[in-house]
């Protein structure tokens, strides 16, 4: 790719950013960004000790499920329709303990990260997570004072800021929705919880970060509200790193995406996740903080 062409990118990042930033500190207070955190920045957590089992991610899920399986069952099929059939197979108490084993939340505290994040003014933070590493950093915050909301019936008593368990919690906030079954019929059995999610895709901006845009039930949500508004709909945005070769598929999905993959070398950083957010959350900690050289705009 040529300098002026990499130079572009960099500035239409740092314009997306810049806006980003502006809705998160409206003049009345109010932010107008909402966040969507997924399994991703799970791996930001800090281990325990370094014998503990580490947290599996969704491919890894898909194959410690699929030991329990008989290959010809599963040759075609995805993670979900594999939950599935390792439910009707072993029961659903199994596959909770196995999900359990495969995200071994107590094996983990959460970094200083998770707390940085928390400390911006989303309107709301989403999560598809089933570990607790959000509610459990909550105790640094004292900038934010989020409820957790982990099911339909704590809605009525909550107010913004909150953190929103979507998909079930660690240790028994349960169904953790995982299976196909579970997703076809989340769209009723949570009818409260989606509407949340989709006030939120309807009222403000909302940033991904961690989280891949292809959770089925979310591209329900935004289509719903793309079909309603066409336009008018705010924008999605995806903060990630190396995901350029899934840009047009995340746009033709409504999502515009934010690839750092350019500012950082992966040669000159030990840890590029880290140095990205920490970077990031800095970034838009505050409307009227001195620029770092326009960053992303030039090379950090």
């Amino acid at each position: 790719m040529s300098g002026n062409c990499i130079f572009e990118r960099k500035l239409k990042m740092y314009n997306h950013l810049k806006n980003i930033r502006s809705k998160l500190w409206k003049e009345d207070g109010k932010s107008r960004v909402s966040l969507m955190v997924g399994s991703g920045f799970s791996l930001n957590a800090e281990k325990l000790k370094e014998s503990f089992e580490s947290m599996s991610l969704w491919s890894d899920l898909k194959n410690k499920i699929s030991e329990g399986l008989r290959k010809e069952e599963i040759a075609e099929l995805d993670v979900l329709e594999i939950g599935q059939l390792y439910a009707d197979e072993y029961g659903r108490a199994n596959l909770d303990e196995l999900l359990k084993q495969a995200i071994p939340d107590q094996n983990y505290e959460p970094s200083q990260l998770h707390e940085s994040l928390l400390r911006l003014p989303w309107s709301d933070v989403y999560t598809t997570n089933y570990d607790t590493l959000l509610e459990r950093a909550l105790p640094n915050v004292y900038e934010r004072s989020y409820q957790v909301i982990y099911d339909s019936s704590d809605i009525s008593s909550s107010s913004s800021p909150r953190i929103i368990k979507l998909h079930g919690s660690f240790p028994s906030k349960r169904p953790f929705i995982f299976t196909k079954n579970d997703y076809e019929s989340y769209e009723k059995e949570f009818a409260p919880l989606v509407n949340m999610v989709q006030q939120s895709i309807m009222e403000t901006t909302l940033v991904l970060i961690g989280f891949s845009g292809d959770d089925p039930n979310f591209e329900k949500w935004t289509n719903w509200v793309h079909d309603n508004l066409g336009d008018h709909m705010p924008k999605i945005y995806m903060l990630a790193y190396g995901e350029q070769k899934r840009e047009k598929k995340l746009r033709d999905k409504g999502i515009t995406l934010i690839d750092f993959k350019e500012v950082y070398n992966e040669n000159e950083h030990s840890n590029i996740y880290e140095l990205m957010f920490q970077n990031i959350f800095e970034f838009l900690s505050y409307e009227d903080r001195k620029e770092k050289i326009l960053w992303p705009y030039t090379s950090y």
